[in-house]
């Protein structure tokens, strides 16, 4: 699990996603939602030697992490396609890149408005010609 300082410039996870990343850290919760997104998924209680979906694709240890937070039965995971699309950005993944990844239009994704804040300019630097 990443700390909160590794996961700095990143945007927060929603509070439907931030189980997931409480439990995987931000790239481990991205793993999971572009997995299993949409779907239900069955955790196992912790320490059970499972043959589940999620054991098998992503390991026993992270289903036993998720289990943790959400207890074991069955779970549904959210698709969380904006906000993937938003960490992806924030890492420097391209626009084209991330429709690929999370099976979305590219003018979808350009309509989300994925500006790095660093990046933005004010109105008045806009008018007086200056660029990012």
């Amino acid at each position: 699990m990443k700390s909160n300082a590794e996961n700095k410039g990143l945007p927060k996870a929603p509070a439907h996603i931030a189980p997931f990343v409480e439990a995987l850290g931000v790239d481990g919760a991205m793993a999971m939602l572009l997995e299993f997104g949409g779907s239900q998924v069955h955790l196992s209680r912790v320490g059970y030697r499972s043959t589940s979906a999620v054991a098998e694709r992503l390991g026993v240890e992270k289903e036993d992490a998720l289990a943790k937070v959400f207890g074991p039965g069955y779970i549904k995971v959210p698709l969380g396609r904006q906000w993937i699309a938003q960490v992806m950005f924030a890492q420097g993944v391209s626009i084209n890149e991330i429709a690929r990844t999370i099976r979305a239009d590219v003018a979808t994704v350009r309509r989300w408005g994925l500006i790095k804040a660093d990046m933005q300019l004010d109105l008045e630097d806009w008018l007086a010609g200056k660029t990012a």
